[in-house]
């Protein structure tokens, strides 16, 4: 379909940022401080990166930091990664995924 626009653009890594973030908090909720230390330096690096893509648009550069292909590799291992923790059945859960 190749077909791109501006908001689309924007809104792909809001998104993924979006998803990425829900299931770190889900996941520390679910584990504690043990995943959420990791959780919060992850999601801190994910604001950086985008307060820093923000601040190089500001000022006109924003093909300096631009979404690359190692980028989108890392956001889809992040995601897979996350989606399998996600399975993992709670031990002391009263109710399972499935």
């Amino acid at each position: 379909w190749d077909v791109s626009t501006s908001f689309g653009a924007f809104l792909d890594p809001v998104a993924d940022k979006l998803m990425v973030s829900t299931a770190l908090v889900i996941l520390a909720g679910s584990y504690g401080s043990i995943v959420a230390v990791p959780s919060s330096i992850i999601l801190a690096r994910e604001i950086a990166v985008s307060a820093l893509r923000e601040w190089m648009a500001s000022k006109g550069l924003r093909d300096t930091v631009k979404v690359g292909y190692q980028g989108k590799v890392k956001t889809a291992a992040t995601m897979v990664a996350l989606t399998m923790l996600l399975l993992v059945p709670q031990k002391n859960a009263g109710a399972t995924l499935w």
